[in-house]
């Protein structure tokens, strides 16, 4: 199956998805924590990591290997791994590559999950990334976007680097004018996270916390000016909080796409070829 999208490089309408908690490959993946090979004052974090996102990441593994074709993939900043491990699962003949701020923190992950970890911070890359640029046919960039904080442009135009001739990104992030941004505004007064718990993480957890979400006309203007041409977007939220919430979401997004809490982008190099 070859990338999906018209001969004039135009998106199709958004639609709006749902993904559910993954209980069992949840219970899978927190079996292999110890022997990861990380500190023991980690493991609260990786567990609640896996617990609230293993869903989503099962969810993007299936949305990607359904729809494209690849036979490499990178995925940046990939602790705790779990999206490495549900796509080798899935499809074990794919080569992943996955790039962490501290790799280190994870000594055996390579061994236990078949992948290969670099250490790579994609806004200040060094030197040593040069042997990476036009090497993957898929990058994965989930829930980083929404975290950069150095230069915008110049880390997305290094992640465009990264694909080879045919290859794609596969982008995920809140969105800034999702229902639950839209509840933040109205009910707390914030136009986003919480800026001191958020610039914390830098001292707590090693890595910044949201810089900033934006909405998906923001982001494509980004992508556009680094290069990419959006080939898809839609939007998705989490279920299985309540049935009325659940209830309330699927009515809301069915009808206005755009209120859902996720955007997810697939684009690639705007000079691509559209028709193959």
């Amino acid at each position: 199956m070859g990338i999906p999208g018209k001969g004039s490089g135009s998106p199709d309408p958004a639609k709006s998805y749902g993904w559910a908690q993954a209980d069992e490959a949840t219970a899978d993946y927190l079996k292999l924590i110890p022997e990861l090979g990380l500190d023991r004052k980690l493991w609260p974090w990786a567990e609640e990591y896996v617990r609230y996102h293993a869903g989503r990441l099962l969810w993007d593994v299936d949305f990607l290997t359904r729809n494209y074709e690849f036979s490499s993939c990178l995925n940046i900043g990939g602790a705790p791994f779990v999206f490495e491990y549900f796509m080798k699962k899935a499809h074990p003949e794919v080569e992943v590559v996955s790039v962490d701020l501290y790799p280190d923190l994870f000594r055996h992950v390579e061994r236990v999950l078949g992948i290969k970890v670099a250490q790579l911070d994609v806004e200040r890359p060094c030197s040593a990334a040069a042997k990476m640029l036009g090497q993957f046919q898929c990058v994965v960039f989930c829930e980083i976007f929404e975290h950069l904080r150095i230069d915008l442009l110049k880390t997305m135009s290094f992640i465009r680097s990264l694909l080879n001739e045919d290859g794609f990104m596969y982008l995920t992030m809140p969105n800034g004018l999702g229902i639950d941004a839209l509840g933040r505004i109205i009910w707390r007064g914030r136009t986003g996270p919480h800026p001191i718990r958020e610039w914390s993480k830098l001292d707590n957890l090693g890595h910044m916390g949201h810089v900033r979400e934006y909405s998906y006309i923001e982001l494509r203007d980004v992508l556009v000016h680094c290069g990419f041409q959006v080939q898809r977007y839609q939007y998705r939220h989490n279920i299985g909080h309540s049935t009325l919430r659940d209830r309330s979401l699927r009515m809301l997004t069915r009808f206005i796409p755009k209120l859902g809490n996720e955007i997810v982008v697939v684009a690639r190099s705007a000079k691509t070829n559209q028709s193959r």
